[in-house]
């Protein structure tokens, strides 16, 4: 027994800790756009083979469009979007999904700063982000919350 009074007093601050960690003090999130995103997703049916397009698909041929950073940032966007994204980007926040986004940003805005708005999508696309977004930006078809390229200049 007293060995174990010892052992209690040598480590109290490792059970204080322990058992400060049970009390569980989270930040409880309640979003109206989360339960109608998952309302809308368990009522939609998932297209699993919708096959996107390239990038840049009948394009005339450029070194904007056929460098090779650009070739092997279109070829890795083109195999997410048509093996991986079906599978897990069935939850997405946005309208237009985070894939899109930055095919269309590629696009328009060159792959530099395309890439570069898309990075910022991405650090943006998970619900801790989403509790500041205005409820009223969602759209009615998807329950998605909008973010066009449109926005950005």
């Amino acid at each position: 027994m007293p060995n174990l009074l010892a052992l209690i007093k040598k480590n109290s601050l490792l059970i204080f800790l322990f058992l400060l960690s049970l009390e569980g003090k989270s930040q409880s999130i309640q979003l109206k756009s989360d339960l109608m995103l998952i309302d809308t997703n368990s009522k939609q049916q998932v297209h699993h083979h919708q096959k996107r397009s390239y990038i840049y698909k009948n394009q005339a041929k450029t070194f904007k469009n056929s460098n090779p950073a650009s070739l092997l940032y279109g070829g890795s966007l083109y195999v997410y979007q048509n093996l991986i994204s079906q599978h897990f980007s069935a939850n997405c926040l946005y309208d237009p999904s985070c894939s899109d986004f930055s095919k269309q940003a590629v696009k328009r805005f060159g792959l530099v700063k395309g890439s570069l708005l898309t990075i910022d999508r991405l650090n943006r696309c998970n619900r801790i982000a989403a509790t500041g977004l205005d409820p009223q930006t969602i759209n009615e078809k998807s329950h998605r919350f909008n973010d066009p390229i449109s926005k950005y200049k």
